[in-house]
């Protein structure tokens, strides 16, 4: 065999090599944004009732801690036809409509409170105005008592203020 040296000048042939992969990119998943939007969702909805019901709180707190309220209240637990009516103890539930506006002492109060013990149930209502200085007057203050008509404490003595150390 004979080798020429044109066949000795030219180097093998170099090997083809495919091309390398193109990496793959990631594919958004649908579900991915289904629940971060239902999440996201969630979220408004969640923080929407928290701060609901942190006013509500806020509110009921603030109505609660009044003269008006507590005097309400006082004379209602110590009416001998309500507590014949609901027994004792008695418990205001937390679900009440009302307003209490005071200005240098003056004021307007309206309420209605649902009222249970452990004789049954009613709701007590009061209206009343206030002149600086001076007790409220009630233009309405009775206990409805669920089946069982109402009792009028407009009348009823004035129970003796607490003193608050």
């Amino acid at each position: 065999m004979e080798i020429t040296s044109d066949a000795m000048d030219t180097p093998p042939p170099i090997p083809v090599l495919p091309p390398p992969p193109i990496p793959a990119t990631p594919k958004s998943s649908p579900t991915k944004w289904v629940l971060l939007g239902c999440g996201g969702c969630l979220g408004l909805i969640v923080v929407f009732g928290l701060c609901a019901a942190a006013i509500a709180w806020f509110a009921i707190g603030t109505i609660k801690s009044t003269d008006f309220y507590t005097e309400v209240m006082r004379r209602a637990e110590n009416s001998p036809q309500v507590r014949e009516a609901l027994g004792t103890p008695m418990e205001s539930g937390w679900s009440f409509q009302g307003s209490v506006n005071c200005d240098n002492g003056n004021g307007t109060a309206s309420l209605s409170l649902p009222i249970s013990g452990p004789k049954g149930s009613g709701t007590l209502k009061a209206e009343a105005t206030r002149q600086s200085g001076q007790p409220w007057q009630y233009s309405v203050l009775e206990m409805q008592v669920e089946g069982g008509g109402s009792i009028d404490l407009k009348d009823a003595p004035r129970p003796p203020p607490v003193k608050v150390p």
